[in-house]
């Protein structure tokens, strides 16, 4: 089978697309041909190195949708045929091999192009609103990078739960493209000062929650953004570290209890698998009913894996990128 690799870490240059072995499943394992596999900036930090000293050649590639194509030894909860949703690893290929706790099944009406977005993006975005941070309708959140995939997935979650959604994007082009996802407000980071435009925007209180994938030196504002009793959850770093005196921005708070966390939705799936295959479930339901809607900004070869990375490392997609096998 064909298969996307990387034998050192590096550029998008590094990824191969290779022959290599089909798996076999073992006792509790599925095989999943794909249909969809869906892009991350995870993908790219792996490439980079940022996870440190993996074995190469690696994989990478977290979440696909596909067909069951064969199932090992004990394996109930899905059977060959069926359409699934995968979280897990080494997606980047036409074949992939899953623990049975990792696979979702999934009605086979549904788009496999929308369902492998849901995993990563939509279920990143509904753990840090309603079980890390517990919003309530009404409430205001403030979030970074906000045409992505995960900003989609906030935006959308948010309207349906009656939260008032803040987005930070770079561009007026992404800021439109926001709008018309039907965020609350929306605020170019090149034009505007986000702090000033926030308090205004909130009358001055501030807002509940802050979802910063972004970080880098000015992450300290945000503190300055929080209503009383508000957090900051971290969930990337795309613009580099936390800087040095961030700790000391929290502490000037400390009257107000503001507080800062930092999230992955491994955090749920290795931990909690039972609510990670209710909230799963409850994506999926939203998806079928139409109540959310990942945009999907363009479909690339998996051959082509390479331009699907450059792209995103662009910083000009709006949406998810979807590689096809």
């Amino acid at each position: 089978m064909k298969a996307v690799q990387f034998s050192r870490f590096g550029p998008p240059e590094v990824l191969e697309y290779v022959e290599v072995d089909k798996p076999t499943p073992k006792k509790g394992e599925v095989l999943i041909k794909a249909q969809s596999i869906s892009v991350n900036f995870s993908d790219i930090y792996m490439r980079e190195g940022g996870y440190g000293k993996i074995p190469l050649p690696a994989t990478p590639g977290l979440e696909m949708s596909g067909i069951v194509e064969s199932v090992g030894e004990g394996v109930t909860k899905v059977s060959k045929g069926e359409s699934v949703i995968l979280l897990g690893r080494k997606c980047y290929a036409e074949y992939a091999l899953a623990g049975e706790r990792e696979v979702t099944p999934i009605p086979r009406d549904i788009d496999p192009d929308m369902a492998a977005a849901i995993p990563i993006n939509y279920l990143t975005a509904y753990h840090m609103i309603h079980t890390v941070a517990n919003t309530q309708s009404g409430q205001t959140i403030l979030a970074y990078a906000t045409a992505g995939g995960v900003g989609t997935a906030i935006t959308q979650l948010g309207k349906l739960a009656g939260i008032k959604v803040i987005g930070v994007t770079s561009t007026d082009e992404k800021a439109k493209y926001a709008k018309n996802q039907g965020i609350t407000h929306v605020i170019n980071f090149n034009t505007e000062d986000v702090v000033k435009k926030v308090m205004e925007i909130t009358n001055g209180k501030g807002v509940d929650l802050i979802l910063d994938s972004v970080a880098g030196k000015t992450f300290p504002t945000n503190f300055d953004m929080l209503a009383p009793l508000g957090q900051v959850i971290l969930y990337g770093q795309r613009g580099g570290a936390p800087p040095p005196n961030t700790f000391e921005k929290l502490m000037s708070n400390f009257t107000r209890g503001v507080g800062m966390r930092v999230f992955s939705v491994y955090s749920v799936s290795a931990r909690y698998p039972e609510l990670m295959i209710q909230s799963m479930t409850t994506m999926i339901e939203y998806l079928r009913k139409k109540k959310i809607h990942p945009e999907i900004y363009a479909r690339i070869p998996l051959r082509e894996a390479a331009k699907a990375h450059k792209l995103l490392e662009s910083r000009i997609v709006t949406g998810k990128i979807i590689l096809k096998p």
